[in-house]
């Protein structure tokens, strides 16, 4: 696939599921999908697939498509993290790379189409990263989690446990954080639990995590006697009322409760309600805040960044000295032998 072909469908809000469609396109090969908890994006070489997906979104979904030297700025912009709520986050770049690892393994025989597009946008976001965005702080959700259970541990040394709700794609960029105290895990799937434990103890031999099982009532106990709570998984109506029942229990060491499933907590809001009376409790909106507390020297580091998407998409559809030097070379080559015919 060459940067001209290249077509882009981004939807920037989280679905439960991916429609059949995009399964398929991905599957068959005319697409490589990208699905995180924030959005979804196809890549794919022709505008009738981008389009055809584009309809099968769910109704109100705010989608774009783009195509050429626009589609590879946005690419830019998104694995540098310029386009996530917590601008210049590191996450996301992890989750291009995850993506494509995916579809190598998958559709090896189609890989090779879009490697070259792929190495030139790994490299790309590599030095776009390391010329604007180092030194900008800390941009990563774990990073903000860790600061803000830091800020309310104790003063002596604390033995109570670090209860993380969830094994997706989140609960992993927050679990490499929360290295201050045992880890417990609780999902729903133990497999996934059983994954991110092993990834954990893969980075540090030395880290103490336990694997709960994935019954309610093993979530509940651990609820009840963790010191922190971080959730990872959305609201569910059905199930908060008896965690924060679980959370109020008595307890020596009280800390704080961390919810990553939602921005605010209005009374009215279903799913929602049950978190109202938990104090304390930050959510990802406390986080956001946090992050827009950053200094001005972060706004313009970012600033700059985006301009350098620009730049480098433009720079991709231009074509390369090389080229430039034989076309030339071509031209007077065909110059001379023109000359020579006509005093001939």
């Amino acid at each position: 696939m060459s940067l001209r072909q290249l077509q882009i469908l981004h939807a920037s809000e989280a679905l439960p599921a991916l429609p059949p469609a995009f399964a398929a396109a991905a599957q068959s090969g005319d697409a490589l999908v990208l699905h995180t908890c924030q959005r979804v994006m196809v890549l794919a070489c022709r505008p009738e697939i981008v389009h055809a997906l584009q309809q099968e979104l769910p109704a109100g979904a705010q989608a774009e498509t783009c195509g050429g030297a626009a589609a590879y700025e946005l690419l830019l912009r998104l694995a540098c993290g310029l386009e996530s709520r917590l601008a210049g986050e590191t996450e996301v770049f992890g989750q291009f790379k995850q993506c494509w690892q995916e579809f190598q393994r998958a559709r090896f025989d189609l890989a090779g189409h879009v490697s070259g597009l792929m190495q030139n946008l790994f490299r790309d976001v590599k030095d776009i990263r390391s010329r604007y965005l180092t030194g900008t702080g800390s941009a990563s959700y774990g990073s903000l989690v860790r600061r803000v259970l830091n800020a309310n541990a104790p003063s002596e040394a604390s033995t109570a446990p670090i209860l993380l709700v969830g094994a997706g794609q989140l609960a992993q960029s927050v679990a490499p954080w929360l290295r201050n105290a045992e880890l417990w895990i609780w999902n729903r799937s133990a497999g996934r639990a059983e994954a991110l434990a092993a990834e954990l103890l893969r980075r540090d031999a030395e880290r103490v995590v336990r694997i709960l099982p994935s019954t309610y009532e093993a979530e509940l106990a651990a609820w009840r006697a963790a010191r922190d709570v971080i959730v990872c998984i959305p609201p569910d109506h059905q199930r908060d009322a008896q965690r924060v029942d679980a959370w109020s229990h008595p307890r020596d060491e009280r800390g704080r409760v961390v919810h990553l499933g939602f921005n605010e907590v209005p009374a009215h809001a279903q799913g929602a309600a049950p978190w109202a009376g938990v104090d304390p409790l930050l959510h990802l909106g406390h986080l956001y805040e946090m992050l827009r507390a950053s200094n001005e020297q972060r706004a313009a580091q970012l600033e700059q960044a985006r301009r350098a998407c620009a730049d480098k998409a433009l720079q991709a559809l231009a074509p390369r000295p090389n080229v430039l030097a034989a076309l030339a070379e071509r031209s007077a080559g065909m110059g001379e032998r023109t000359a020579a015919r006509l005093t001939s």
